[in-house]
């Protein structure tokens, strides 16, 4: 019995997190092995079972990690998140069908590939002093940018976003103090973390110098998450929705169903429920005896 935790070529050794998911897949039966996506063959993943972990260098090469990802099905692997939600959660589009559900996102607008707003105009019509652009498929804020209301983007910075088409969004001050991350595990809530930017900065990642502690979430901020889980298309086997919490509410961000980290490092609790959801997965599927 072997699951196959799938990672990138940039990372020289399993996260932290998928190092302890790992560790409790294996305390249940489970052999797990991380391999970058683009070093694993689809003509041999077929009845395999591979887990989205830490595939952290999609974003840059989506079309070729979406036909790897095509390819794998089709010889018969058995992927988890399903292959259709990582397609529907690759492209920000998704956030309009949750605008449509009444999800409360902080006032955004979508262009298409090919499509270059004008950013001045559109901060004007909807009253912003700042915003936030960047590509509809991205990941760790790449090509994004915060700007103030009347400014552009220089023509060097627009290729990617051109690329994968833009999502231009209100920027939420309250983000500068830190962004709520709610974990799921087959659905059902695991934990919370609150990631906090550099002094100065918005980006939360750690690779702008942001900082993770554990947190127990507001009611509302566990009920816009749970809402915004229950939007997506199909069951997953793990999840994180992203909050800011304004003065007009929380606002849900983002349902990453590709490779969130899982902060299993900040609450190690928190491994064994996703090895459960894991494992049952792939038991539903007819892999793990």
């Amino acid at each position: 019995m072997e699951c196959v935790l799938v990672s990138c070529a940039m990372l020289a050794a399993p996260t932290p997190s998928d190092a302890l998911l790992a560790r409790a897949l294996e305390a249940r039966g489970i052999a797990a092995r991380h391999v970058a996506w683009d070093a694993l063959d689809p003509a041999e993943s077929a009845g395999r079972a591979l887990c989205l972990r830490s595939t952290w260098d999609y974003h840059r090469r989506a079309d070729a990690f979406l036909s790897w990802l095509d390819a794998c099905e089709a010889a018969g692997a058995r992927v988890e998140n399903a292959p259709s939600l990582v397609r529907w959660n690759a492209d920000k589009g998704y956030l309009r069908e949750f605008a449509a559900r009444g999800i409360a996102l902080p006032d955004s607008a979508w262009f298409a590939p090919g499509e270059r707003p004008d950013l001045a105009r559109l901060a004007a019509e909807r009253g912003w002093r700042e915003f936030v652009i960047k590509p509809r498929t991205s990941a760790t804020a790449h090509g994004t940018h915060r700007l103030a209301a009347g400014a552009t983007l220089a023509d060097t910075d627009w290729a990617p976003i051109l690329a994968s088409g833009a999502l231009v969004q209100e920027f939420l001050e309250e983000i500068t103090t830190g962004e709520l991350s709610l974990l799921y595990a087959g659905g059902a809530y695991s934990h919370a973390v609150r990631k906090v930017p550099a002094p100065g900065d918005y980006r939360v990642q750690n690779d702008f110098g942001g900082r993770v502690t554990a947190v127990e979430p507001s009611a509302a901020a566990r009920a816009l998450a749970d809402a915004t889980l229950a939007a997506a298309p199909a069951p997953t086997t793990y999840a994180r929705v992203d909050i800011v919490e304004t003065a007009r509410g929380p606002r849900s961000m983002e349902l990453e169903l590709i490779e969130p980290e899982l902060f299993l490092h900040v609450v190690p609790p928190a491994a064994a429920r996703f090895a459960d959801a894991v494992a049952a997965a792939f038991t539903h599927r007819s892999l793990v005896p």
